[in-house]
């Protein structure tokens, strides 16, 4: 059964799976089934990622949907329509093992109560005539109805009907794989033929038929997944078609400095470069005639007509004109528009892009603006620091320090004119936090979860800058075995393979101690960052 993009872990996993069903075919031992348990195990992990990563999607569907509801609302009500349907089918596939295996071990709902129903518990791992009568029938005699292979093969071929359905565009339909093939298996090498329910469930024992299951349930998933993909794709496919032509008036800054010059560009959306408008500067009247216009600082090419004067005094300045575009016909079509700009003294602007300060070991971004003044032009200088960057847009690498001066001044027509300075305070980046997991501080650990975890990390919470990573250096394990506290060194955040055989020579209940962990951050400097006590359950 294809399961169209699937990640590297569960292509292994159905690798595995296909090896184990051929082992098992030739009769090797019942260690085989056991790591059907653990393949099963895998694949039930993988579904609950799928459905993880899926639930992303569906947030972000409820976002768009709230900022646009009338655009978004469509494709929004065919993603649910997609959740419900994998819901569906999953929950049947889910009852369906249950059932399985209670028939399989012979258990009353009384002794084998519902969230005790898992393939690691079952005892009858090796049986394969109940779940090959329950699902397939007698030769010669297939069996229909519900809970059976035959069943699950229509839901299956269903589902990925309504899956792709939910994509209006024939040829994107068409395009996409989303796996679930329902095809007969064939001729098989006795010459004799083969449905897609008996060439999966057919004198296959119990753990295989759990774990086909579980994979069927991971290919419904990720098919939900590229449906709901390709639709939240969808919702911006059709940006940046304009239906309506306005006149535009874009200004190089809504404030600028008394002898200094204000540029706009005035524009009609979705205007030619080819055909040149007109551009009239002053009052219009509601058919948008301008009585003498001026054209003074009025300059076109390919289609933008630009607009530029130099105020000589403060306030606010009101301005307005005509834009006019040339019609098929050859008339023109007028656009009246209006417009404002400030006019004011320079004035000195620093703000950071994260915070009132800079962190050590780390680039600071920092952006720096002087109203008026254009950014190549400002000489900026930052005491105790080195930064790269240009056009008022920094990476600051603070020094030992704790304090940052950053002055600012520019070439203003042969002159150099000071706009003063701005100080930043100067500190170290925290400490992080360490994990197994998810786990820091003091915790409780399922045993099956410590041992699945490959070592210790370190986070930074609460910390304004993304990017900031810390390393683990090394740390000391220590265990309680057998009434002997055993301690190993580790060097390097993963766990040692002496420390996964203390991890795994533990028992519920249980104590280990990760302790000395250090970490090394962007400054170098190796820092103790705490202890993590875990009690087993």
């Amino acid at each position: 059964m294809g399961g169209g993009k699937l990640p590297p872990r569960q292509k292994m996993i159905g690798m595995m799976y296909l090896v184990l069903t051929a082992l098992l075919a030739m009769n090797v031992s019942k260690d085989i089934l056991q790591a059907f348990v653990l393949i099963n195990g895998g694949l039930e992990n993988t579904n609950a990622n799928f459905e993880q990563k899926n639930e992303y999607i569906y947030t972000a569907f409820e976002k768009a949907k709230m900022n646009d509801p009338i655009k978004v609302t469509p494709y929004w009500k065919k993603a649910q329509q997609a959740k419900r349907l994998a819901d569906e089918l999953d929950s049947h596939i889910e009852q369906l093992k249950k059932h399985l295996i209670r028939e399989t071990d012979k258990k009353s709902e009384e002794e084998m109560p519902e969230d005790s129903l898992n393939l690691r518990t079952t005892e009858s791992k090796d049986n394969y005539d109940i779940p090959t009568h329950a699902l397939i029938g007698e030769p010669g005699d297939p069996k229909e109805g519900p809970n059976t292979g035959k069943e699950l093969k229509e839901k299956v071929a269903l589902f990925r009907e309504d899956l792709l359905n939910l994509i209006e565009d024939p040829k994107m339909r068409a395009s996409m794989n989303i796996g679930l093939s329902t095809a007969d298996f064939g001729s098989n090498a006795s010459g004799e033929y083969e449905t897609w329910e008996v060439g999966w469930f057919y004198h296959v024992p119990l753990a295989a038929v759990i774990t086909a299951m579980s994979k069927i349930q991971s290919d419904v998933r990720n098919a939900e997944g590229d449906i709901i993909k390709t639709l939240y794709q969808n919702i911006s496919a059709d940006d940046f078609k304009f239906d309506t032509l306005a006149a535009k008036v874009i200004p190089s800054s809504k404030v600028v400095f008394i002898g200094e010059e204000y540029k706009a560009d005035i524009i009609v959306a979705a205007y030619s470069t080819t055909v040149d408008p007109v551009l009239e500067i002053g009052k219009a009247d509601s058919i948008g005639i301008v009585k003498n216009p001026d054209t003074t600082g009025v300059s076109i090419s390919r289609g933008l007509a630009t607009y530029s004067t130099k105020p000589r005094s403060e306030g606010k300045v009101e301005w307005g004109g005509v834009i006019k575009i040339k019609k098929p016909d050859g008339t023109y079509q007028p656009y009246p528009f209006n417009e404002t700009y400030l006019v004011m003294k320079p004035a000195l602007v620093v703000s950071p892009t994260s915070m009132n300060l800079f962190y050590r070991g780390v680039e600071n971004p920092v952006s720096i603006a002087v109203s008026g003044v254009a950014p190549e032009k400002l000489k900026i200088s930052i005491s105790n620091a080195t930064y790269t960057g240009a056009k008022g847009l920094l990476k600051v690498n603070p020094g030992k320090e704790k304090e940052c001066i950053v002055s600012v001044s520019a070439d203003m027509d042969g002159k150099i004119q000071r706009f003063g300075e701005a100080k930043f305070r100067v500190k170290d980046v925290p400490d992080p936090k360490p994990f197994v997991g998810k786990y820091s501080g003091t915790a409780k650990i399922p045993l099956g979860e410590l041992k699945a975890q490959q070592g210790v990390i370190a986070k930074l919470e609460n910390f304004e800058f993304e990017g900031v990573k810390f390393v683990i250096k090394s740390f000391t394990l220590t265990a309680i075995i057998k009434g002997t506290p055993v301690e190993k060194e580790a060097n390097g955040p993963a766990f040692s393979s002496d420390m996964q055989t203390v991890i795994k020579s533990l028992k519920s209940g249980g104590r280990v101690f990760i302790e000395n962990i250090k970490a090394v951050g962007p400054d170098g400097r190796s820092r103790d960052i705490g202890n993590i006590s875990i009690k087993v359950i």
